[in-house]
């Protein structure tokens, strides 16, 4: 029985496996390891993410539990990442307490889908908590954004699109992840896409929209989604 994800066994590494970055806030080197997400710098104990972070691999490899299980370092740093963005959607949606409660129901039907897909939670979570401002109907100047993007000119944002954009952006997320995010965001409901983070945040959607309204159809796409579907509809 395979005890350790061979990829993070560090015999195999080589050195490109290991980079360093350089704190924001203080401008000491970080060491980050490949599969590492998010680390405290040691200098002024700001968390600081990996920009060479990656974990593809939880697509297709069938050990991708033991790297993103709820007891793993990577999922309590997926968890980290995840408070701080609740908080933003939290201010964001201060006065509309019924769009919170529907974000987090979809937070949590994808959290359940993705945790059985056995996918990487980042992309699924995050894009689960910003799609309401992927909705074309959203509208900026009814939402709360202006004080918790202080480097960005209110001005400059007219569609809900890029006040998620600019809270990754904030998050110093790698490009990569970002990109499929807001792809993600902006899909929904209106094109499919074939990322596994988009099918699972499609099938939670429509779970959650499903429960409050037993007659909305339902096309799901995800194996997880099927499942959730036979136990709670």
């Amino acid at each position: 029985m395979i005890q350790k994800c061979p990829g993070q066994d560090g015999r195999s590494w080589s050195p490109e496996d290991v980079s360093e970055k350089e704190c924001p806030a203080c401008q000491y080197n970080i060491e980050f390891f490949k599969f590492d997400l998010m680390r405290s710098c040691p200098n002024c104990g700001k968390d600081v993410i990996n920009p060479r972070f990656n974990l593809e691999c939880a697509e297709w490899c069938e050990h991708a539990a033991m790297c993103i299980g709820q007891g793993s370092t990577l999922y309590k740093e997926v968890q980290a990442i995840r408070d701080r963005v609740v908080e933003k959607i939290e201010e964001i949606y201060r006065y509309q307490p019924d769009i919170i409660a529907h974000i987090k129901e979809v937070v949590k039907m994808a959290d359940r889908i993705g945790s059985r897909e056995q996918y990487s939670p980042l992309t699924v979570i995050l894009s689960a908590l910003l799609h309401e401002l992927g909705n074309s109907s959203c509208q900026p100047q009814k939402l709360k954004h202006q004080e918790i993007l202080a480097e960005k000119n209110p001005e400059s944002i007219s569609h809900c699109w890029q006040i998620a954009a600019a809270l990754l952006e904030e998050l110093d997320l790698p490009e990569r992840y970002q990109k499929e995010i807001i792809n993600n965001i902006k899909a929904l409901g209106v094109q499919e896409l074939p990322n596994p983070s988009f099918l699972v945040l499609q099938d939670a959607h429509q779970l959650v929209e499903q429960q409050s309204d037993p007659s909305a159809a339902v096309k799901l796409k995800t194996e997880g989604g099927k499942y959730l579907a036979e136990k709670i509809l």
